[in-house]
């Protein structure tokens, strides 16, 4: 790296013996993208390992985080952000290093500050004492473009100057840039950075799918094969209000996956420190399922092109299996009907005692589907249903087909992603 780049080693997915040999080779920068992966490489590796925090944080791990003492924090996103981190920070009595994120790709799927929020900064920040803004990160769009690349780094470096020359830092020295990844971060130096974030260049790809030996498709239901999503957020959020536990459809995407049981013992124990009640969890999913019902039919119709993909498998002679948290039984038994008897199994939250993000129900399919894991793949649209997956040891397809930022299905793992079963189809016809 030139003198004045900062490389850091983008290690989320990576093993610890990758990390441990990249450190031994010098380096000492490393980036993560979930708490809980941090955690565990953190008690392996060496102390003087710096670790970034890449990923997007939901501000219920901002504790945990903190607990883990990360060199830097680039991905905060919004002001809520901020103030929880510094709010959390200063209970642990500490004063935390951290990064804007910037929203200059145009991609409305990624996250981060407008640049025109940048400049009204300064005085949302002028009570934060136990953070220390040090300047900015970004994203360019993912293109081949390398002028639209280059227009995205020079609006940040542009950024970050009027910041400097403004006094929005809370760090006495000039704005950190954090720019650039593997296909674009000599752009990225030219136009300014101080900071690049690279894995595979580093580490190598990660496990790429094999094509030619896929026997079996694992699809998650409710957003993949059914549309359901949105309904199922409404439900959840008027039901849970309903029993006192205030509740966003956003929640329920985030938890999307959990069977119904999870999803009421996560929320109650968040907001009250205690398990529901039986009771309280069947009146609650009670009137969840009625709700559901009453606003669907009982039928909510099914993802897009979802059916070509299916079929597409089954003439290449490749199982599809479902994987499900649902307890829905009229969705769970309308499968069949529905998608002219493709699947070759069906798990659901009757057949797991853990539901997902666990990788039981995954590990559960794989067993009954005889083959090798390196002959199977996952086809999932929630962050948890990625994360159950790739615990699981799957390659995994993420359709992103709700409203959640695709950085938050890349963050836990997930190996492709696509935006529609179309795309989902073009790519799956031209590998296998």
């Amino acid at each position: 790296m030139p003198a004045g780049v900062t490389l850091v080693c983008v290690s989320k997915f990576q093993p610890v013996e990758a990390i441990r040999e990249a450190y031994e080779a010098g380096e000492r920068h490393f980036g993560e993208s979930r708490v809980q992966e941090l955690k565990q490489k953190q008690a392996q590796l060496p102390a003087d390992i710096h670790w970034h925090f890449i990923g997007h944080l939901q501000t219920n791990k901002v504790r945990d985080l903190l607990k883990l003492r990360p060199y830097l924090i680039q991905s905060v996103d919004s002001v809520h952000l901020l103030q929880a981190i510094n709010d959390e920070a200063a209970k642990q009595g500490i004063v935390q290093d951290v990064l804007l994120e910037v929203h200059v790709a145009q991609e409305e799927t990624k996250t981060g500050f407008a640049p025109s929020e940048i400049s009204n900064f300064k005085s949302q920040i002028s009570n934060l004492s136990n953070v220390r803004i040090c300047g900015l990160m970004a994203m360019a769009t993912n293109t081949e473009d390398e002028q639209e690349i280059r227009r995205c780094f020079s609006l940040t470096a542009s950024i970050a100057r009027g910041l400097t020359a403004e006094g929005g830092l809370t760090s006495n020295s000039e704005a950190v840039l954090s720019m650039g990844m593997s296909d674009d971060y000599q752009i990225a130096i030219a136009c300014g950075s101080t900071m690049v974030r690279i894995g595979s260049t580093i580490f190598g790809e990660r496990q790429t799918a094999k094509s030619q030996k896929l026997k079996a498709v694992f699809f998650d239901q409710d957003g993949v094969l059914y549309n359901s999503m949105p309904y199922h957020a409404e439900s959840w959020a008027w039901a849970m209000t309903k029993h006192g536990l205030p509740y966003t459809p956003m929640e329920c995407y985030r938890n999307e996956g959990r069977t119904s049981t999870g999803v009421i013992q996560e929320h109650h124990q968040q907001m009250f420190g205690t398990d529901a009640t039986p009771e309280l969890i069947e009146a609650i999913y009670a009137d969840k399922s009625a709700h559901f019902t009453e606003m669907t039919g009982g039928f909510p119709g099914i993802i897009p092109n979802v059916d070509k993909v299916l079929y597409f498998l089954r003439a290449q002679g490749i199982q599809c299996w479902v994987v499900t948290g649902s307890g829905q039984r009229n969705l769970i038994n309308a499968l069949n009907e529905t998608f002219d008897n493709v699947f070759t199994g069906i798990i659901s939250s009757f057949d797991v005692v853990k539901g997902k993000p666990d990788p039981e129900p995954y590990l559960k399919a794989w067993e009954r589907s005889g083959f090798k894991k390196e002959e199977c793949a996952v086809v999932e649209n929630a962050p948890l249903g990625v994360r159950a997956a790739k615990a699981a040891g799957l390659y995994t397809f993420a359709v992103n087909t709700g409203p959640l930022p695709d950085e938050e299905l890349a963050a836990e793992g997930a190996d492709r992603i696509f935006h529609s079963m179309a795309e989902l189809l073009d790519w799956l016809q031209k590998i296998v």
